[in-house]
């Protein structure tokens, strides 16, 4: 008996676990997307793919050779300057297999790759409904709800979870970054300074508590994220109207990066007038767990949102997507139908566990990027992170001067553990208390 299987959630994520759930157990899901279709808002900016996990989980799927086509290995490039214009790196970034995709075309490509009638477009899950026999209905946002039940339902849909409720009350809370997101389309004609300036591929400009994060994307144009350190109303009350684009970077310019070099202030300044969006950045806590609840679960930013400095959310959905995939499809292959249910929750529960367990040290190493980007030092402590990367030090506890405060003696001294609870106390301090 194959279980009825509801996917929420047409992102990396959900895609790639309906592909996997098809292409290693042949088993079907249906998708309900929100979306009306897959052209209808824009996907974000570019992401890199590592080779142990999100290149992993592709060539799982038998999505190596349609990947290839796509990725750009000069995506790599990174220059790394402050706010004065000086360069302090200029060279592809330390270690290999990470080249980079558009968000857009990695999603394209997971839409191709599952039957097109198992995606539900203009599906806004609003909630689920438990029925007495384990299962669960869909309640859509316009009231309605899906005349169908579904043995197991995964949320994949976001940090806002409609499905987390389910298993925990959790939500996210306000990470102490906030900033504008700008675009230049056309930038090889119309901005060739700023084009060479950001390369071919990232360019993060770092002083001051703030930073610049430049993009090319694989179109050819450029993103630019223009962050800082901000109280969590800062959208609401630092007195920009984001609703004028021409007024919004004129008031960053003046108001927070006045100081920076006038190549750098054009980053913002010369940006497109269609594409100026505030944003503020979320996260969970990184020892986020529940109690697993058969039927259900979670992944993705659905399960562990993060900020983005470390590279990992979008690679971290795409492992959660292949576990829960293999999990799933072996509980089924190796199960009596008369113990479906069963055999869906224990599999369910040996993939969350594995999940916790391997997020919890991302969600660390993101922590630390972010203290080291808005750090005051922070070109120079950038640097040495990355000076880290290249000798292999990837873990927390191989990067002891990365740490949030606490002076550089004290650091080295410190176990893994105290290192972790020194980075979320400090974390904590700026997001709850540096405001008030």
């Amino acid at each position: 008996m194959t279980p009825a299987i509801a996917i929420i959630g047409a992102g990396p994520s959900g895609l790639l676990l309906a592909r996997l759930l098809q292409h290693l157990g042949d088993i079907p899901s249906t998708i309900f997307e929100l979306d009306p279709s897959s052209s209808a808002r824009g996907q974000g900016g570019t992401l890199d793919i590592h080779e142990e996990s999100g290149q992993r989980a592709l060539k799982r799927a038998g999505l190596s050779s349609e990947f290839q086509k796509l990725m750009r290995p000069e995506g790599d490039h990174l220059r790394l300057a402050d706010k004065t214009g000086f360069i302090h790196i200029d060279e592809e970034t330390p270690g290999e297999g990470r080249p980079e995709i558009d968000r857009a075309q990695l999603r394209q490509l997971l839409i191709d790759s599952v039957p097109a009638k198992s995606i539900e477009w203009s599906s806004k899950v609003a909630s689920l409904q438990p029925t007495p026999d384990g299962r669960f209905r869909i309640i859509f946002a316009n009231g309605s709800e899906d005349p169908r039940s579904f043995d197991f339902v995964v949320g994949a849909d976001g940090a806002w979870s409609h499905v987390r409720p389910l298993v925990t009350d959790v939500l996210p809370f306000y990470s102490g970054i906030s900033g504008v997101e700008v675009r230049f389309r056309d930038v090889d004609k119309a901005h060739p300074e700023i084009s060479k300036l950001v390369g071919q591929g990232s360019y993060f400009c770092l002083s001051d508590e703030k930073a610049y994060f430049g993009q090319r994307q694989g179109d050819g144009s450029i993103r630019n994220y223009a962050m800082l350190r901000a109280p969590e109303s800062w959208i609401d009350d630092c007195g920009i109207d984001f609703s004028n684009p021409q007024a919004t970077k004129a008031a960053m310019v003046e108001r927070y990066f006045d100081d920076w070099s006038e190549a750098n202030k054009d980053l913002i300044r010369l940006a497109d007038e269609d594409h100026v969006i505030a944003r503020k950045l979320m996260m969970l806590p990184a020892d986020h767990r529940w109690t697993s609840r058969p039927g259900v679960t979670l992944m993705g930013d659905a399960a562990h949102v993060m900020t983005p400095f470390a590279g990992e959310g979008v690679n971290n959905a795409m492992v959660d997507a292949l576990e829960l995939a293999e999990k799933v499809a072996a509980a089924l292959r190796d199960g009596s139908a008369g113990k479906m249910q069963e055999n869906l929750a224990k599999a369910v529960k040996e993939y969350e566990e594995g999940m916790f367990a391997r997020v919890h040290g991302v969600a660390q190493e993101t922590l630390q990027g972010l203290a080291v980007l808005f750090s005051k030092n922070a070109p120079l402590e950038f640097k040495e992170m990355m000076e880290g990367f290249k000798a292999g030090h990837r873990d927390v506890k191989q990067r002891t001067k990365c740490n949030i405060g606490a002076p550089m003696e004290q650091r080295e001294k410190m176990t893994e553990k105290q290192q972790i609870r020194l980075n979320e106390q400090l974390l904590l301090y700026y997001t709850q208390k540096r405001w008030q």
